[in-house]
């Protein structure tokens, strides 16, 4: 049934709002059942291609279904990652913790993993995207993620302000963490990078070749 004017809108809205839900709840479920640990990678990848589905416009994509099955292929190669992930952020935080700059070289050593803490973080907007988007060996993700983030750092920054605007919003209404906090940001990482990569597709109209260098396989 076509509904129009004010009404439709309504209608859609409140259709957002119960999908925004309704896979926040599947992404905490489905981390549980991995043990949390092993099931947060696994899920947030679910997670991903569920929202790349709704972007590409199939709207009518069976979520659960879908969760499921990305969930299952993507368990193992989604926690390598992971702990790739772990070890390097762990390393950059134990760096910024235990470094302190008592002289000049400290204090240029400390601005340096500063810098690599950044790219780390931005890199990790590109990832799951990335990782949902394209059936590549594990060490492209990085990879391409770090390229990608710095050539295009304003959709890189912009993606931040949203993270933090988003956890702002999150801290002020506590309430809505288990419905609207994770399928949110992931939504909003999601499109950008989305329309990041059909910016690189459509660049400078580049032969199909170059692309397809880029992009080894599209899922």
């Amino acid at each position: 049934m076509e509904h129009d004017g004010s009404m439709g809108r309504v209608l859609r809205f409140c259709e957002w709002v119960m999908r925004f839900a309704y896979t926040n709840l599947l992404w905490l479920f489905f981390t549980m059942i991995g043990l949390g640990v092993f099931g947060i990678m696994p899920a947030t990848a679910a997670l991903f291609a569920v929202m790349r589905k709704w972007i590409q416009g199939q709207d009518n994509v069976p979520v659960l279904q879908t969760f499921w099955r990305e969930y299952k292929a993507e368990f193992l190669r989604s926690n390598l990652i992971g702990a790739v992930l772990a070890v390097i952020g762990l390393i950059i935080y134990i760096d910024l913790a235990f470094i302190y700059p008592s002289h000049f070289l400290l204090h240029a050593l400390r601005f340096a993993i500063m810098i690599f803490g950044f790219l780390f973080i931005s890199m990790l907007f590109y990832v799951f995207p990335l990782l949902v988007h394209f059936d590549w060996k594990k060490r492209l993700y990085v990879k391409f993620s770090l390229l990608l983030s710095v050539a295009y750092l304003q959709y890189t920054l912009v993606m931040l302000a949203l993270t933090v605007a988003l956890f702002f919003l999150l801290a002020y209404l506590p309430g809505i963490v288990p419905f609207f906090s994770v399928s949110l940001i992931s939504y909003c990482h999601m499109r950008m990078v989305y329309a990041v990569l059909l910016k690189v597709e459509q660049q400078d109209g580049e032969p199909q070749e170059k692309h397809q260098a880029f992009y080894p396989r599209t899922r």
